[in-house]
């Protein structure tokens, strides 16, 4: 009976966890929660495009290609990144899956601003007729350029072109918004240094939930 006291005395003067400590533990758990809700969710876009992501020469007919803008230079010529989106889009339309180019980005403005018509020039200068190029100027995001498809051209089907970082998203958000679309990642037709490759994968994480957002709320 004493030792039994002794133990009971024992764990009632234990001193309550100081509110400092309790607060870190919770802020340990939250920052756990929400580090898996973003790796959940960033898997999610990933997983769900995958069925859809395919080698050029897998790529079927369809409606057009859709090529997203990016950076140019203020010479209005296309950073390498943009170049390797277009260079594919090239590729596939010379193997004939669509009769149409679509250039959807950031249009009007100066030599150095205008996304849409860079591409083009790109595109026009090697081989690819003025006539199959269609210009979106209001593609300043991924899901502006993919719901102008359907809502604005009224086009059904559609390989989206884009860096192999990017391409998972506007698959999701194309499916998702009733396009049967089809993902073909551009080749790098440069060497990107580390730090260039990991900012860009870094927003691309970023970018997934905000599609998550647009799409399920």
């Amino acid at each position: 009976m004493p030792e039994r006291d002794e133990a009971a005395a024992g764990v009632e003067a234990r001193p309550p966890i100081a509110p400092r400590r309790r607060w870190r533990r919770w802020g340990l758990i939250a920052v756990l929660l929400l580090s898996a809700l973003v790796w959940a969710l960033d898997r999610h876009v990933v997983w769900s495009a995958e069925p859809f992501l395919l080698a050029p020469q897998q790529a079927p007919a369809v409606d057009c290609i859709l090529v997203p803008g990016a950076r140019i230079h203020p010479d209005g010529t296309p950073f390498h990144m943009l170049s390797d989106r277009l260079a594919m889009a090239q590729e596939l339309f010379v193997q004939g899956r669509a009769s149409r180019v679509v250039v959807s980005g950031r249009g009007g403005g100066g030599l150095g601003v205008d996304e849409v018509a860079a591409m083009r020039r790109w595109l026009e200068a090697r081989g690819v007729p003025a006539a199959a190029i269609v210009d979106d100027p209001d593609g300043l995001r991924t899901i502006d350029s993919v719901v102008a498809l359907r809502e604005r051209f009224g086009w059904r089907s559609a390989i989206v072109v884009s860096n192999d970082f990017h391409v998972p998203r506007m698959v999701f958000l194309a499916r998702h918004l009733g396009l049967e679309a089809y993902g073909v990642a551009a080749p790098e037709l440069v060497e990107y240094g580390v730090f260039t490759l990991c900012k860009n994968r870094g927003r691309e994480v970023l970018a997934r939930l905000r599609a998550c957002v647009d799409v399920y709320l």
